[in-house]
């Protein structure tokens, strides 16, 4: 039994609905998943809903970009308070910073000749709570200004280029410090990305639960390093395949990352043992 605790829905940047996510999931055979869309838990609700027709568990899940001085760093967090007050909050503030980003991206970009509105981007992403740079992405490849999404990314929309415009974020304490307050489980997501070896002790000093040591991103020797890491410091182990469904240029489908069952039911274990013991 195979599981994925990383997938996109269409309340941020995946192309799929959360129902239908379900539905893809059950076919691909997956046994538990979790719906971790960028720094909103909107989709989640539409998934617990849709698991009582299918035999797939979901996890009510979360990926928040936060900031750190080493770098920018992707925290998930599993089963949090969805109505705590607080918790809200904390996903608004960052997510209502994406609209003028966007403006301020597209703006860039007519300097440079390229026609795209902020109107084009927001219809892109079809209602998402948090509208990003994929849609921004998708936008610029639909209008033949990249020949695929990676290409716009490249040119356009990474860190250094003309595009590109930093983005708020909460820091990496907090972040971590919110989901914990919220009831969740912290787990840094594809640690294997991080530009500095330094930031990975400072997440674990700052009270982050868990790896994410299974991830498309993570070749065979990185995920047995980060394996041994979390055994070696008593974290739990996770794995997700960061699906978006069509929004990216990623050839893998639902499913292809085999993800054992072990971890959903370890991180369970600790789920319930936070209930009793005193929050980091």
């Amino acid at each position: 039994m195979n599981i994925d605790l990383h997938i996109h829905t269409t309340a941020s940047d995946g192309s799929k609905t959360p129902a239908q996510v379900v539905r893809e999931a059950e076919e691909a055979g997956l046994k538990v998943i979790s719906i971790a869309d960028h720094d909103t838990t909107g989709g989640v609700a539409e998934a617990l809903e849709a698991q009582a027709d299918h035999d797939v568990t979901v996890v009510p899940g979360v990926e928040i970009s936060a900031s750190h001085t080493l770098g920018e760093v992707h925290i998930l967090g599993y089963w949090m308070n969805l109505q705590d007050p607080a918790f809200q909050a904390f996903l608004e503030r960052p997510r209502l910073a994406r609209g003028p980003r966007i403006a301020e991206m597209c703006k860039r970009l007519s300097g440079l000749g390229l026609g795209v509105r902020p109107e084009e981007v927001f219809e892109v992403a079809g209602g998402a709570e948090s509208v990003g740079r994929p849609h921004l992405a998708r936008v610029l490849f639909e209008k033949g200004y990249a020949k695929d999404m990676e290409e716009a990314f490249q040119k356009y929309l990474r860190k250094g280029t003309p595009g590109y415009v930093k983005r708020t974020k909460n820091s990496t304490a907090d972040t971590i410090a919110m989901i914990h307050q919220a009831g969740g489980i912290s787990v840094i997501a594809h640690p294997g990305l991080l530009k500095d070896p330094k930031l990975l002790d400072r997440l674990i000093e700052e009270g982050a639960m868990g790896l994410e040591v299974l991830c498309h991103e993570h070749e065979a020797e990185t995920v047995e390093k980060f394996s041994n890491l979390a055994d070696s410091k008593g974290l739990l182990k996770t794995g997700g395949s960061d699906y978006h469904g069509d929004m990216l240029d990623k050839t893998f489908s639902l499913g292809d990352l085999k993800v054992p069952y072990q971890y959903y039911l370890d991180l369970n274990s600790a789920r319930e043992r936070t209930h009793l013991e005193p929050r980091r």
